[in-house]
This record gives structure tokens, sequence and C-alpha cells, in this order.
């Protein structure tokens, strides 16, 4: 492999990809996102989980406000877009005589067609109504196929709760299913009463939602089955390119081993003499670096954004400055962190190694009586030496997103 020019430098990665549970999710911008949903609060992992997906989204003063109470219309909403139904052209077969110039009326329609939310008698949907824990648990249950039950074993289901012959009969059936299948969340304080007609609020609805997105994964209903079949997993790009011969797989996973030089381009010139240590930088991949199968580990323009370590000034007559940058982040060419690259477990950051300039440029310019500067041209093709290993996915084995 060429080396670059006139520097080899040496660069400490460091990649972050979410984790696979709800437990583990965090916001991407972090907990700090909604500062009235600490990290304790019982809602937390739920709408943290739904955020990431975008099902949900705070307000624009930050807040996420758990305890506000929903609209039927924002709930009709939020199901849909859990259910990966939002994009879904359905016919507008439902003449509900309240929603015709309602901001919810496509997003309502689309939920009727599904089964998921029913109108009231004479025609109308209520959409500005405040959805009941009831009528939420009823959506939900429309949505999957549950073992019928008869009243009585509904009654033995919902007889924990002291409040449960408040259960309108039209949800008692509903009610046992959902006791049964455990979908019901109780808030702390309140764990002996159902509630079936108070108002639903955002962090209850988001526990509710999260229980139905795992529970349709097993037994969707019929009208669900080939709306939320997995597709197979997409093959991995393949591309002309620089090749990685040293690269190797671990299930969906490629690894880029310890090691490894990248030769990228930086977004400006970098001068030993002039630049301070602390200032940022930008390297960019100047074509895709590939396997030797041809898969794309690393598209081109991917961005990685660092700061410059180490600077030591050269003297007159002695040609002795080097540079040791940083990185903190890979960013794609259309600003989207969705790499997934990872570092290999239970590798720790390495110690920043610097790697002097390249002996022969040092020896043609030793003999230059005025000391000149080391420096990087901008777009300046340079080996960068990646100090632990990087996992980057590629073949998307296991995709559990509805």
């Amino acid at each position: 492999m060429k080396k670059a020019l006139l520097n080899i430098i040496t660069i400490v990665a460091l990649f972050f990809m979410a984790a696979p549970v709800m437990a583990a999710y965090e916001l991407e911008q972090g907990p700090e996102s909604y500062p009235d949903l600490p990290s304790d609060h019982w809602a937390y992992e739920a709408v943290t989980f739904l955020t990431d997906k975008k099902i949900v989204v705070g307000y624009p003063d930050g807040l996420y406000r758990p305890d506000q109470k929903v609209t039927r219309a924002e709930f009709s909403t939020m199901v849909i877009k859990a259910l990966g139904l939002y994009e879904k052209d359905t016919p507008e077969i439902f003449d509900y005589k309240d929603i015709t110039n309602h901001w919810a009326n496509r997003n309502i329609q689309v939920a009727s067609y599904y089964g998921l939310v029913k109108g009231y008698p004479g025609g109308y949907f209520y959409p500005n109504n405040d959805v009941t824990r009831m009528e939420a648990l009823s959506v939900v249950l429309n949505a999957l196929s549950p073992e019928n039950i008869d009243s009585e074993q509904a009654k033995h289901f919902v007889s924990i709760y002291k409040d449960y012959s408040d259960i309108p009969n039209w949800a008692l059936i509903q009610a046992g299913q959902a006791q049964m299948l455990g979908l019901v969340y109780n808030t702390p304080g309140h764990e002996t009463t159902l509630e079936p007609m108070r108002p639903a609020t955002r962090g209850e609805l988001a526990r509710f939602i999260f229980n139905m997105m795992e529970a349709v994964k097993v037994i969707p209903s019929e009208k669900l089955k080939e709306e939320i079949q997995p597709t197979p997993p997409p093959e991995p790009r393949k591309a002309d390119g620089y090749i990685l011969d040293n690269v190797y797989y671990d299930e969906e996973y490629a690894v880029i081993p310890k090691g490894t030089v990248l030769p990228l381009t930086v977004d400006r010139c970098i001068n030993a003499k002039k630049n301070k240590e602390g200032e940022p930088f930008v390297a960019r991949a100047p074509f895709n670096f590939v396997t030797r199968e041809k898969y794309v580990v690393i598209p081109v323009g991917v961005q990685i954004d660092g700061k410059i370590q180490k600077v030591t000034r050269p003297f007159r007559f002695i040609k002795n400055g080097y540079f040791a940058l940083t990185t903190s982040n890979v960013i794609d060419n259309k600003g989207m962190d969705d790499l997934k690259i990872i570092p290999a477990v239970g590798e720790r950051d390495a110690d920043m190694r610097i790697i002097r300039n390249d002996p022969y440029l040092t020896r043609t310019r030793y003999n230059i009586i005025q000391g000149q500067n080391e420096y990087i041209h901008q777009g300046q093709r340079v080996d960068f030496v990646l100090l632990e290993p990087l996992r980057v996915k590629i073949f998307n084995v296991e995709d559990n997103d509805i």
C-alpha cells in the first residue's frame, strides 16, 4: 500500500450502536432531551423506545409531558405509526361526520380500515375527545388475535382490580384478554385499580403501545398479518472501491482489524507551525472501502470529525514537525449517523501513537537553509491507522423493527 506523501497519522475511532432491547434504549440527544422524564421515571424506557422509532415526539419546549391526556385522533396516529401503517394508502370508506376537515382525517381512516378504531353510533368519531384507558386497551387488542374467552373468564382475570365493576359491558371481554396477555400497565400507586374510564396519559399510552408492538409480532390480527410479515433482509451493498484485504466477518458484521490503514483526505490545510492542539479537522473517504467480495463497509463521502491531538513545531535546519489526530464520530455523506459502527467487544481506547514524518521527505528537505513548515494540503490523501477494530453492520441478519 502506498504511503501518503507527507504523513502517516493515527486515529482512535469511537462509534456507537443502539442496543436491541427496550431497557437499553436512550434518546439520540441523551436523556436530558425530556427534562420532565428522568431515567428513573416509570415511562422512561417506553417513551425513549418510541421516540427512537419516531412514533412519539416531545413538545416545542423540549418536554414530553407524560401526565398529559391524549385525544382519540392523536392516539390513532400513534398506533398506525407503531404498526408501520402511517404511509399506507387506504380507501376513505368510513363516513365519520366530524372528521372531514380534521388534521387526522387520513390517520383515522387508516386506523379504521385496519380495524383498530371504531366510531360511535350516529356516525361520529369524536376525534378531539380524550381517549380512555379502556378505549386504548381496546385498540391494542384490535391489533391482535388473542385467545377467545367468555364473560365469566374475563371477570376472573379482571377481578383482581377493586373497580372491575366500572368496566363497561362492551369492553369486558377485551379487558379480560388484555389482563390475560399482560398488556395492562398500572402506574405506581394504582396497582389495585384498572380505572377503565379515566383518560389515559401520554406515559401510560407509551407503555400500552410498546406492549402492543411486542405482542403483534406473535399474534397479529388477520388484517395485519400480511402488513407486518418480516421482509427478507436486503442484500449488502456491493460496489467497486478500495479493497481492504484483512476484513473478516462476525455474523452480520464486517470487522476491520486494528492496524488497518485507511487513506482519507483532509478538508483543509493543517500546518505544524500555525495550527494548535485541540483545533478541529475533518477527513473524508475519497472512495468506497470494500471487502474482497466488494461489500461496502465504509461508503464514499463518509465524514470523520476530529481534532488535532498533538503538534510539534519544526525548527530551522531541523525537520522534525509531526501531528497526531483523534476522531470522535462518523457521519455519512447525507449527514445521517446510520453506519452502525462500534468498537469490538472488550476493546479499550488505545493510547495515541505518534508516528513521525516520512523519513525520505526528511532527508530531501534537511539541507534547506530556511526552515520549512510541516503541513498537509487541503484535499491531500493521508494514511490513517485504526487503533482499534471497527465492526460494521452490513448483513442485517436480525431486524425486529416494525
